[in-house]
């Protein structure tokens, strides 16, 4: 199946941007504070108005995450009317491969599903007025070289 000039024209004007996409300057990074408690992330959450769906994660973290994740959507919305959910993503992934090492992933969207498997401490979902957020960290394996092949002999 063929592709029309102007969805050929649409995926390249969309390549071409996302290199322009840049990310806001992250949020300062925290000195580590004692995790904070169940009470004190609730209110947190409640301030920056978040909804916690389930989480397998430190508090900072969840703090981290909550904080990251409404500075963006404040950023976007001083920038346009709409956020983008791929750049709002990309920005919190980076900033949490920054943080707390690489291997992070990030969905952000107003409906989508999801079957992951994680690291364990490394799970949130929330949700920050209509959008929804899924960040999990994923173990990484180095991959070893597998030996050369050897000839056989005829």
């Amino acid at each position: 199946m063929e592709r029309t000039q102007s969805e050929v024209g649409r995926r390249w004007r969309m390549e071409k941007n996302k290199e322009r996409v840049q990310c806001p300057p992250p949020v300062p990074p925290m000195v580590r504070p004692p995790s904070p408690n169940p009470v004190k992330l609730a209110a947190i959450a409640v301030n920056l108005n978040i909804q916690l769906r389930s989480a397998d994660m430190p508090g900072a973290m969840q703090e981290r995450a909550f904080r990251c994740a409404r500075a963006l959507l404040d950023a976007t919305s001083l920038e346009s009317k709409k956020p983008n959910p791929t750049h709002i993503a990309r920005c919190l992934k980076k900033e949490f491969d920054e943080m707390y090492g690489l291997a992070w992933h990030c969905v952000v969207g107003k409906s989508f599903g999801s079957f992951i498997t994680c690291s364990s401490g490394g799970f949130v979902y929330f949700s920050v007025d209509n959008l929804s957020f899924l960040l999990f960290k994923t173990e990484v394996q180095p991959v070893k070289k597998p030996s050369p092949l050897r000839k056989l002999d005829a």
